[in-house]
């Protein structure tokens, strides 16, 4: 059993930059619309917002989450900025470690950085990296980032690394690096990253499949020493986060309705003159469609009231400090994106807060 939190609850965003099919925007376009909502966010109080990493897909945006971080800290001035998280098999580690750096000073310190070890395989392969390998790699990896962090001269060569005497210049903010995430549901994976003072993100699973994960990784937190615990960075933002896709509006039946619409939308754009039934049956297959996301955790969405009961159930059953909305769903217009937006920084919070 994991044992409820009981500290107030942190807000963030996660962005996974997917392209949506609906909106007829060109991507110079979408960056512009998701940036002014992060610039909006940022006034509204929410403590941090996440880009994903995603490589050779053509539905997402999010192939350099480092550009995303450093346009990001310009538009913002008061909630960190991250990444969940850059795959760290197929990077070069000096390469990340210098940028790393430099984003943190571009943020002024308001850095978050998470890792993952490759769970889309094709991206490993098609980079010439043995899928085997990806544990050995990541960890590796992580060692000599936090070496090369650390200030010193940094020696090293395995493999398609060589090292010789690399010093990284200039240095983070945060000392002696920004703080670290891991993003999976694996437990043999999670408890290595708590044994090693990384945080946890899980999500976009039903929430008894990432319990597994979460009280593995507090064993592993439990396990280490007063010494290890005190040369790790602090974590303004706690150690676990959830991840899920949100929409709020006024009442839990209009969000149905319009969640129904983009559904029904989404169907007749890829399909056009080929979906099939009447519009009515169609309806009624997105209506399932809809409560298949809910039942399944892939969406929370509703009034501000069922939402935060929402979070508020699953955070008993997961013991998370931070919680990561994905505001931009399919079909949602501006105005539905900045009402879920102002839901969650005011009533959703307030509701979680008393």
């Amino acid at each position: 059993m994991i044992a409820e939190q009981t500290h107030p609850l942190l807000f963030g965003l996660f962005d996974i930059m997917q392209i949506d099919p609906l909106s007829g925007y060109e991507l110079p376009m979408m960056f512009s619309e998701r940036f002014a909502d992060l610039a909006y966010a940022d006034e509204l109080g929410f403590d941090v917002a996440f880009t994903a990493e995603r490589h050779f897909m053509p539905q997402f945006a999010a192939s350099s989450a480092t550009a995303w971080v450093a346009a990001a800290s310009q538009r913002t001035s008061r909630m960190r900025l991250g990444v969940m998280g850059y795959t760290l098999p197929i990077k070069a580690p000096v390469e990340l470690a210098e940028d790393v750096a430099v984003l943190d000073l571009l943020t002024s310190g308001r850095l978050e950085i998470g890792f993952g070890t490759g769970h889309r395989v094709e991206e490993l392969i098609a980079l010439g990296v043995d899928p085997a390998q990806r544990i050995v790699l990541f960890q590796e990896r992580l060692a000599l980032l936090k070496a090369l962090w650390s200030g010193g001269g940094v020696s090293f060569e395995r493999g398609d690394i060589r090292v010789r005497d690399v010093k990284v210049s200039p240095l983070s903010v945060q000392e002696p690096h920004p703080p670290l995430w891991f993003a999976g549901t694996e437990p043999i994976a999670a408890r290595w990253m708590g044994e090693n003072g990384l945080g946890l993100a899980v999500g976009f699973k039903p929430s008894e499949q990432l319990t597994p994960a979460i009280a593995a990784f507090l064993k592993g937190r439990a396990s280490r020493s007063a010494e290890f615990a005190e040369t790790e960075p602090p974590r303004p933002l706690g150690s676990i986060a959830l991840m899920r896709s949100v929409i709020v509006g006024e009442s839990d039946e209009r969000v149905r309705n319009e969640v129904i619409d983009d559904l029904l939308r989404l169907e007749e754009a890829i399909k056009g003159p080929q979906a099939l039934g009447s519009r009515a049956d169609r309806r009624r297959a997105a209506d399932e469609q809809f409560a298949t996301m809910i039942a399944s955790e892939t969406m929370i969405a509703g009034s501000a009231e069922t939402v935060a009961a929402s979070i508020q159930q699953r955070r008993r059953q997961l013991r998370f400090d931070l919680f990561l909305a994905n505001v931009h769903a399919t079909g949602a217009s501006s105005e539905r994106i900045r009402t879920t937006l102002d839901l969650l920084a005011g009533p959703v919070r307030e509701q979680l807060s008393t």
